[in-house]
């Protein structure tokens, strides 16, 4: 790698991570991506490529739901010279249903992801975060304070997550560690929850049916251009918090750094 930055940004084949990969990129970041699709991951380092950023992209592909590929991905990491960033965004909403009905198997799969994940790269990355005094950064949800009916994976987990970088701010105050708020995101997670309509309460389908029928879902670049400003530039009185993607501070400098 070179004297730039090195970000490490999972879920970074399509969505939400792969605008923050690209806006990553153009500030200036070496990458390195992962996510299950290496195709996916592929078409995120072409764009990139496309842009004619010259910045250094590793494609790493691989489910972090299974332990061994996230000792394999932070082994690889730490490998490659120091690391001033990590943006901890894969996730998954299902299984949807109530809990009574739920698949155990499914439901723990996703808790794993969402939440067992996280901690296994955060833990094996906290020593180089040390060393550059650099920013850990897991992407969070209002499912993580609000109950929601039939997303019992979804909140439990994420809500865990949302108290485990808080204990990680209080444990390494060194490094920069809270949670992003994106907002309601037009991603390939609001599609799952509009396709699993029947298996949520009517009201609650209808909520998000007329989200995207109104147009009121952010465009994931919006949200990932600051997701990337923060992953370089969070200072470290933001640690331990909820950073809200439209916070009018955070607004004004993303715009001033892609000169918008």
């Amino acid at each position: 790698m070179s004297d730039r930055p090195t970000i490490l940004i999972s879920g970074a084949s399509r969505g939400l991570g792969a605008e923050t990969a690209l806006a990553a990129a153009q500030l200036g970041a070496n990458l390195i991506l992962t996510a299950r699709s290496q195709d996916g991951l592929e078409n995120t380092a072409g764009k990139i490529r496309e842009a004619e950023y010259p910045v250094e992209v590793t494609l790493l592909a691989g489910d972090l739901s299974n332990g061994a590929f996230c000792s394999d991905l932070t082994r690889k990491v730490t490998e490659a010279g120091p690391l001033h960033g990590v943006v901890l965004n894969a996730a998954q909403i299902e299984p949807i249903g109530m809990v009574e009905d739920l698949d155990e198997e499914e439901w723990l799969r996703c808790v794993q992801l969402n939440l067992g994940s996280p901690f296994l790269v955060a833990k094996r990355l906290l020593p180089a975060l040390s060393q550059t005094q650099g920013r850990l950064i897991t992407v969070g949800t209002g499912a993580a304070t609000q109950p929601i009916p039939s997303w019992s994976a979804y909140c439990a987990s994420k809500a865990a997550l949302l108290m485990l970088m808080r204990v990680i701010a209080v444990e390494k105050p060194e490094i920069t560690s809270f949670s992003f708020a994106p907002g309601v995101v037009n991603t390939a997670m609001q599609q799952n929850i509009r396709d699993r309509k029947e298996m949520m309460p009517a009201q609650l389908a209808e909520y998000f049916s007329e989200l995207h029928k109104s147009g009121q879902l952010e465009p994931p670049e919006v949200p990932g251009r600051a997701l990337a400003w923060c992953a370089l530039n969070a200072p470290p009185e933001w640690t331990g918090q909820e950073v809200v993607y439209s916070d009018p501070g955070l607004v004004t400098q993303v715009r001033a750094a892609f000169g918008a």
